[in-house]
């Protein structure tokens, strides 16, 4: 069991790292990487101390897969995304590598690396996931979140008809 001290300071350390990757995962949200999953990994992180970040958690966690689903529904958006996973290896082994280019640093090299292995490894979970459910013959991840949104638009479009004002 821990101490009430040892407590205090695994709830200010999952705090601390789990705010910093989520600004990291937010900055991803507009810069190259796999911003939906490094922001679901610090709410995780965050949901290991906070019961507020749990429901964050699992929102931001569906959301990710739901993007890799709908990217990997799509022949083009699969191999873009493929290609833009090596990709970001690549850059990241040059900037590694290669001194002279700005911000060259491991860190940066790396960093680039990760997010690259990540967005392949998402697609790739996806591609299998999809294909696991065509072999069984159900719906694909992304039939049914497409469905789910279609369902969702029809409610609003009910709501919306019968907000409108009588003349």
């Amino acid at each position: 069991m821990l101490t009430q001290s040892a407590r205090l300071l695994r709830r200010i350390a999952l705090t601390v790292l789990g705010i910093v990757v989520l600004g990291v995962g937010i900055a991803m949200l507009v810069l190259p990487g796999p911003g939906f999953l490094v922001v679901a990994l610090g709410f995780f992180i965050l949901s290991l101390e906070y019961e507020w970040a749990r429901s964050r958690f699992e929102r931001t966690r569906r959301k990710a897969a739901d993007l890799a689903d709908q990217a990997a529904a799509n022949r083009f958006s699969s191999v873009f995304t493929i290609l833009f996973g090596l990709g970001m290896i690549g850059v990241g082994i040059a900037w590694i590598v290669v001194d002279t280019l700005p911000a060259s640093s491991p860190w940066s090299g790396g960093s680039l690396i990760f997010s690259g292995l990540v967005v392949l490894a998402t697609m790739i979970v996806s591609l299998w996931q999809a294909k696991q459910a065509r072999d069984a013959g159900l719906p694909t991840p992304a039939e049914i979140l497409e469905e789910r949104e279609q369902e969702e638009q029809e409610q609003e479009e009910r709501e919306h008809a019968g907000e409108a004002p009588a003349g």
